[in-house]
């Protein structure tokens, strides 16, 4: 059986209700995590359970429509990546998996109440929970570094993170563990954070140390998992960790794997946001370049699902200073 991954559960109420001094000790908490394994199961975080199970519930219903249907709100634009990619899309057709996103701002590629009630206005008020989730974790984490407790408004006043519905078909396992394929094959996120609930099926591993020694992180319930991404690193000078995960076969027994769902929520700097690697100590040396969030963000994009895009490498700058 897999090891666990030891990600602390750290209660988010006492920065959501507490005093100053509880939203202290909720920081330093939460950084203790994200600037070790890179990870934390945050609970009381707000958003009650009932509404993620009615989330999952409209993920089904969308999943489960033909795929000729689906095929209408196709993402096919790097720069807007929203809509409907279907299974094998992504990962050069060895991760198995279909995915629709949601924007905060644009959402053409969404289904209309006529053709699947009542699911843009649900993901769109589900969206807003998230948002405010995620804006609170990036003050506590502002926080927790002792940059001023509204550091990230700065680069957030037109962030428009993405929502991400993610289905797992139900596989035969010797799909998923032949070489080199998986539900998603080891990576990283490429924003600040990420905001994830999981099902209860299992199969998300995570690499704090990029070792090749790979973790369960189990689900918990009434959690929501988050971790920290690229971007986050960059700016903080690898202060924080953007550490590698990939859904693999969960424990299950039988050579079917079931179906799995997941909703992810990407956050992500303003686009014209520049990420400058902080130094907050003499003599620290920066260890990234400056680079333009958005740029960055159509360049992964267009990586993962090759998509036409005008940043190259170059322009982007993804290298280290």
């Amino acid at each position: 059986m897999k090891e666990t991954a030891k990600i602390a559960i750290i209660s988010f109420a006492p920065f959501i209700n507490g005093s100053d001094a509880d939203r202290r000790v909720v920081a330093k908490e939460l950084y203790e995590a994200f600037s070790t394994v890179g990870w934390v199961y945050l609970k009381d975080h707000g958003i009650p359970q009932t509404r993620v199970d009615e989330i999952f519930g409209l993920a089904k219903t969308f999943f489960e429509l033909p795929i000729e249907k689906k095929l209408e709100w196709r993402l096919d634009n790097p720069e807007v990546n929203q809509g409907y990619t279907a299974d094998g899309t992504e990962g050069a057709g060895v991760d198995h998996k279909e995915c629709y996103e949601h924007r905060r701002f644009s959402n053409d590629s969404c289904p209309t109440e006529s053709e699947l009630s009542s699911f843009k206005s649900t993901v769109d008020d589900f969206y807003n929970q998230c948002y405010v989730l995620g804006m609170s974790v990036l003050k506590c984490l502002a926080m927790a570094l002792e940059l001023g407790d509204n550091f990230f408004d700065n680069i957030t006043t037109k962030a428009d993170p993405q929502l991400r519905l993610v289905h797992y078909p139900s596989v035969h396992r010797s799909v998923i563990e032949q070489p080199g394929h998986a539900r998603i094959r080891p990576h990283t996120d490429f924003g600040l954070c990420t905001l994830l609930f999981q099902d209860q099926v299992g199969g998300l591993e995570v690499d704090p140390f990029h070792t090749g020694n790979f973790k369960a992180a189990v689900p918990v319930p009434g959690t929501v998992l988050i971790n920290i991404a690229d971007l986050m690193q960059r700016l903080t000078n690898d202060r924080c960790r953007s550490t590698l995960h990939r859904v693999v076969s969960p424990n299950v027994p039988g050579d079917i794997l079931p179906a799995r769902y997941s909703i992810p929520f990407f956050i992500h700097p303003d686009p014209e946001a520049m990420i400058d690697p902080l130094v907050k100590e003499e003599g620290e040396v920066k260890k990234y370049a400056v680079i333009n969030a958005g740029e960055w963000r159509t360049w992964n994009t267009a990586m993962n699902y090759d998509l036409p895009t005008a940043a190259d490498v170059g322009k982007v700058g993804i290298a280290a200073a």
